[in-house]
């Protein structure tokens, strides 16, 4: 492994990871990954393992009063902070969405990354719920 490849790949680990957190802080919980096949995920380790098991994946979720699915597209091996790719739309969702996409571009910035990473995961955490 280069360090190239490790480097991105935490930086990877850190946006799903931060998605995934922002997520269940604002109510919503993975129904499952499609990855190649559909994996059920009642875990944030569950989640990070189909995502990361594959390049390409989609993760759903699901809010208690939010009707419908809610989705994140997930795309490994690029810059790091690029890799959710897409998103659905809804109430409440885009609010995940935007703390998601400040978080990843802060993590795009090679001198914020270190102060960045604990102090945008606290803020947007914040702000999502």
């Amino acid at each position: 492994m280069s360090k190239t490849f490790e480097t991105r790949r935490a930086i990877e680990n850190q946006c799903v990871r931060h998605l995934l957190r922002t997520a269940q802080a604002a109510g919503y919980s993975v129904v499952y990954v499609d990855a190649e096949t559909r994996i059920a995920c009642t875990s944030e380790t569950q989640a990070m393992q189909a995502v990361f098991a594959v390049d390409e994946s989609i993760i759903r979720f699901s809010h208690p009063e939010r009707p419908g699915l809610h989705c994140a597209v997930i795309i490994l091996g690029n810059d790091g902070w690029d890799c959710i790719c897409d998103h659905s739309l809804g109430e409440g969702w885009d609010e995940v969405m935007a703390a998601s996409a400040t978080f990843s571009q802060a993590l795009a910035e090679p001198d914020a990354r270190p102060a960045a990473s604990a102090a945008l995961h606290q803020r947007c955490k914040k702000s999502a719920i």
